[in-house]
């Protein structure tokens, strides 16, 4: 019992944001809608927070791996997480790195040679064994720009 209260505490001062595996609403932060021409800051962030299902928001804290202008993350449980179901109903979704926000479009990577580049950037990023591209039904989105 003491162990929930404590949760709950910690859930209502972090407000809507993700907590650790526990997941969040809205996101705050500054907007960029400037293109990225090179995401590799994001090499020396582990985990971002990630915003799917605008009309609900709905974030989790993800790892990322990048290559020049592009970004992508890793749905290591599938259709079984609730951010890849939302996703592949709406693609539309806000990456937030560093309390800065940027809107994308979340696109299914079905390629092999683009998911086989992906898990290689998530080894070198993190040198984990538990590399999620690997795990049976794993879904790679790449994050584009969004066209509105």
């Amino acid at each position: 019992m003491k162990l929930a209260a404590v949760l709950c505490a910690a859930l209502l001062l972090v407000g809507c944001e993700p907590l650790s595996f526990f997941p969040g609403g809205k996101l705050s932060g500054e907007t960029v809608s400037t293109p990225v021409a090179d995401w590799a800051f994001t090499d020396r962030v582990k985990t971002v927070q990630l915003e799917t299902a605008p009309a609900d928001p709905y974030s989790v804290n993800v790892w990322c791996a990048a290559q020049g202008p592009r970004l992508w993350v890793v749905a290591a449980r599938g259709e079984a997480g609730q951010w890849a179901k939302n996703l592949l109903a709406d693609g539309r979704a806000v990456v937030r790195i560093e309390h800065k926000l940027y809107p994308r479009l979340a696109v299914r990577v079905r390629d092999a040679a683009e998911v086989e580049l992906v898990a290689q950037l998530y080894a070198a990023k993190y040198a984990s064994s538990r590399e999620p591209t690997k795990r049976e039904g794993a879904i790679v989105f790449r994050l584009d720009p969004r066209p509105d």
